[in-house]
């Protein structure tokens, strides 16, 4: 097992690296700073296999750079084991989501994409064409491409791939793990997760929705502060990701902010003592809005009275 360097690198050492040590694309970011790095990683037979932490990011593969791939690895299959992370992987003509504990595959015959939605960390491998096709008979052809595809929830899988890495298996297990991993995403790839499919959604990242709440809380009456774009970079997010965590609880996150606020302003227009010193305009720039006009329209949009009608009550 050879141990990669812990820091994070930038897009073009990413790429470079990239290229080195797994395929060659291109590497678009979201976020500033750091891109990501390979934390370690190992090669046992059919299987080359590594753990990789990005942050928010797409990686395209396009035809020439899969052109530069020596022809034996042409017929390779890429699979990411997600251990938490969110995103989609694109490729002829699909779009496919995947989840914290779901497997992606693609194939290196054509060109594809995969985007990080949010920080990842996940298992990339690079399998052997010859691990698909043992047991399974194709007739007189021993022809197979890998569509791409996503087998959700595969924990075993990852287990495995864990155990291998950091060295956790004893001598007899890491031989037993090794051999039959390969063996393992076959099944995966394999497999017909239509009953999986068949359940509830999973509502995404219960930890990234609670760290949005916070930082909800600490500048929601900080109009700068309180865009979406800038609560985004501030999490280390994309917009579309932090969006979809709102979209997926029936929630806006424009309409959030603004309900927020509106029952912050309700409670200040209810105290007395804050007649003679505070003004509805004032009241309006303390719960973070720039217009007092503004307010008093939304105000009375969702009380049904006017500020200034509602104090006077």
């Amino acid at each position: 097992m050879n141990q990669m360097h812990s820091h994070g690198f930038s897009r073009r050492e990413w790429e470079v690296l990239l290229t080195d040590k797994f395929l060659p694309g291109a590497v678009e970011t979201m976020t500033e700073g750091s891109v990501g790095y390979m934390a370690s990683e190992s090669a046992h037979d059919r299987l080359w296999r590594t753990q990789i932490s990005v942050h928010p990011q797409s990686i395209t593969h396009t035809k020439s750079h899969l052109d530069r791939l020596p022809k034996e690895q042409r017929t390779s299959v890429i699979a990411h084991v997600v251990v938490n992370g969110l995103g989609f992987i694109e490729q002829d003509g699909s779009q496919l989501p995947f989840n914290d504990g779901d497997i992606s595959f693609r194939n290196l015959e054509s060109p594809s994409r995969i985007v990080f939605e949010q920080p990842s960390v996940f298992f990339a491998l690079k399998l052997s064409r010859s691990v698909f096709l043992n047991g399974i008979s194709f007739g007189k052809s021993r022809t197979f491409t890998a569509h791409p595809r996503i087998t959700p929830r595969t924990s075993l899988c990852a287990e495995a791939v864990r155990h291998l890495l950091f060295g956790k298996a004893s001598a007899v297990e890491d031989f037993c793990i090794s051999n039959a991993l390969s063996w393992l995403f076959a099944a995966a790839y394999h497999y017909n997760g239509e009953e999986i499919a068949k359940e509830e959604p999973r509502l995404e990242n219960g930890y990234r929705w609670q760290q949005i709440l916070e930082y909800i809380g600490q500048h929601l009456f900080e109009a700068d502060m309180m865009s979406p774009s800038a609560c985004a970079k501030r999490l280390g997010i994309s917009e579309s990701y932090m969006h979809r965590l709102f979209a997926q609880r029936g929630l806006r996150f424009s309409r959030y902010i603004l309900d927020q606020r509106l029952d912050a302003a309700y409670v200040l227009l209810q105290n007395k003592t804050l007649r003679t010193s505070n003004t509805i305009a004032s009241i309006a720039y303390q719960c973070g809005f720039k217009d007092p006009g503004h307010f008093s329209r939304v105000f009375k949009q969702r009380f049904n009275v006017s500020p200034r009608d509602y104090r006077s009550l």
